[in-house]
């Protein structure tokens, strides 16, 4: 049951991102604002459901836990939702005394207030599922730890101390026959093809991958898929025959309520974290500072360094040096914004190196917002028919989603490629690559699809008629939707990773949240470059790109510039890859590496008492070569 709870929150949450894909539609065909006006509101309001998700895990991770976040959020998504559908038109326009229309005089203040306040709610449910959802989902499959088995060895202790002793002199048998002390050995190694929770927590921006997943993991593999795709599927191709936007916006809003409700009356298990080490970059940061004047000791040694035995530690590195000062022991006490150790430096150190890499991340969410926003003006009043079969306006995010899944598949062949090279460090920037890379083509066959339906546009005299069809197939637009599919596909599945493998050991749960955040800042940073673009393209009396209506508008323009600029951030990354300083992946699995040394000293004894067991058959055939 704790599934089905979970699953029907992933469905809540699936139309309500339909609702913030249609909204850029909704503000232009009904508020009537140019579509740079209403792309604006909706890449702000999307960029904060990406940069909440780091502040929210710093919550749960403090104390709050998963269960109590995604409640949380889902009772946001609940009064969101509700309080856009109560900002349509219709609903409040006898209460407001305004009319009925879908018009935009029929849009008061309180209908405006309403709807900001559904979009920051939104994107506060959104966030929260995206930190919790699948976490509380994997604490459900969670399975026990199974402890070691305790194993007695082959031979008997006081056997081998006698038979030593026998061979060395004769000595009698009377040792006491003592049992041997016990040793773990471990028999339930994790097997190489089983799906760990790492594995399923690389998918944790991709709800629906990772609940097929584990649906796969735990054998209810078509039961599961059902559940899972199928019937948010029917939904999405239902929702957009549905005319009145208040009903468009009051389904999702009814259906998050009964997923939430749902969702409360079950019990579900919940694992904690203890508190973020993630302020031990900022106490660093602090503690070099101050002691900037300070000498680096010529031996290392002297530095400070814990002696806890919990605490994995790193080896002192020669870059960034200058942070080394705030391990330097000044003998005034162990302050801690004074006092760092040497582990804590290299994990900043760690961070800082990844900085030029996360840079890049920046200009990939810039272009993945135009796929929301942009690319769903130019399909708004285009041909969506097949012979006479309309389709509902949904079918280019459902032809998304399935490219976005198969792109995935490109992603991990060429991860496992590598893999089997001895390359495994290198697949993560390798799929970051082709994320930049899909980037520039998509701008630039977005940029050639675009000047092709101006010119449809200027052949057909629709430059003054915004609203009317235009005589061009929404399908011209499926190539950069599949680009921009497989930009996002290949940075989120290999962003995670590089983050994962990368990242301090004691950070990498915390780093991942950086993946969504440096998008987000892209997708909100998209609005000033609009202004910017805006702003140059209209010197020397020079007509603005970006007009009331997008026919009017030079929108190829402004493509063929985030083309030039996501080249320039292709080769920026290039240069950042090769530079950086890769760690080895498996470095940062503490749990891995105990097991490979305590499998290890397991070997030694077993080795030892096979080497007794052959000392005794060769003493054995000794005897009767002698006899």
């Amino acid at each position: 049951m704790a599934f089905l709870r979970v699953v029907v929150l992933l469905w809540a949450d699936m139309l309500a991102g339909y609702v913030m894909w249609i909204m850029p539609t909704y503000l232009t065909d009904v508020w009537k604002l140019g579509f740079t006006h209403a792309a604006g509101i909706m890449n702000v309001a999307n960029g904060l459901s990406k940069v909440l998700p780091l502040v929210f895990f710093f919550i749960v991770d403090s104390g709050l836990g998963n269960y109590w976040m995604l409640l949380l959020s889902s009772l946001s998504f609940v009064f969101g939702l509700g309080f856009l559908s109560m900002s349509a038109p219709p609903v409040l326009a006898k209460k407001t005394g305004t009319c009925k229309d879908y018009k935009p005089q029929c849009i008061g203040h309180t209908q405006k207030a309403l709807f900001y306040t559904a979009l920051a709610l939104i994107a506060v449910g959104i966030s929260g599922h995206i930190v919790s959802l699948v976490a509380l989902f994997v604490d459900q499959f969670q399975k026990k730890k199974v402890e070691p088995k305790v194993e007695k060895p082959k031979f008997r202790y006081s056997f081998l101390v006698n038979e030593i002793r026998r061979k060395q002199g004769g000595v009698k048998n009377d040792m006491p026959n003592f049992p041997p002390p016990p040793v773990p050995i471990n028999r339930n190694r994790r097997k190489a093809d089983d799906s760990s929770e790492d594995d399923i927590s690389k998918l944790q921006f991709q709800p629906v991958e990772a609940m097929l997943a584990l649906v796969t993991r735990e054998k209810v593999k078509i039961f599961g898929a059902c559940l899972v795709i199928l019937v948010p599927v029917i939904g999405l191709i239902a929702l957009p025959y549905i005319k009145p936007w208040s009903l468009r916006f009051g389904i999702p809003a009814i259906c998050s309520l009964v997923a939430t409700i749902a969702f409360s009356f079950g019990r579900y298990k919940d694992n904690k974290s203890k508190g973020s080490p993630v302020a031990n970059v900022f106490r660093v940061l602090v503690a070099s500072t101050l002691k900037m004047l300070h000498k680096l000791p010529n031996d290392s040694s002297e530095l400070y360094e814990t002696d806890r035995r919990d605490v994995q530690k790193l080896p002192r590195t020669g870059g960034l040096r200058f942070l080394d000062k705030a391990a330097i022991k000044e003998g005034q006490g162990d302050h801690r914004w004074r006092l760092c150790t040497v582990t804590e430096v290299e994990e900043t150190k760690i961070i800082i190196n990844m900085f030029p890499i996360w840079i890049t991340f920046i200009i990939c969410g810039v272009v993945t917002s135009i796929g929301s926003t942009y690319f769903v003006e130019q399909g708004n009043h285009m041909n969506f028919k097949v012979g006479k079969l309309k389709l509902p306006n949904s079918i280019l995010l459902i032809l998304y989603e399935i490219a976005k899944s198969q792109s995935k598949f490109m992603y991990t062949s060429i991860a496992s490629y590598l893999g089997g090279a001895g390359l495994k460090r290198y697949a993560p920037p390798v799929g970051i690559a082709f994320a930049t890379l899909f980037s520039v083509l998509c701008c630039i066959v977005a940029a050639l699809v675009e000047t092709r339906r101006i010119h449809v546009i200027r052949d057909h005299g629709l430059l003054d008629k915004p609203d009317e069809k235009i005589p061009m197939t929404v399908f011209w637009l499926l190539p950069q939707y599949i680009l921009l599919a497989g930009l996002d596909s290949f940075y989120e599945n290999s962003v995670a990773p590089f983050l994962i493998d990368q990242s301090p050991p004691s950070m990498k749960k915390y780093l991942v949240y950086f993946n969504p955040g440096m998008s987000g800042l892209g997708i909100m940073g998209s609005v000033l470059s609009v202004f910017v673009v805006g702003r140059v393209s209209q010197r020397n009396g020079k007509q603005n790109w970006f007009q009331y209506t997008l026919n009017r508008s030079r929108l190829d323009y402004y493509y063929w510039t985030l083309s030039v600029l996501s080249s320039a951030n292709f080769f920026w990354f290039l240069l950042a890859a090769l530079w950086y300083p890769y760690r080895d992946p498996t470095s940062n699995n503490e749990e891995e590496i105990g097991n490979e040394e305590g499998n290890e000293a397991i070997g030694n004894i077993e080795s030892i008492i096979t080497g007794t067991e052959e000392t005794e058959h060769t003493h054995e055939n000794e005897t009767s070569d002698q006899a």
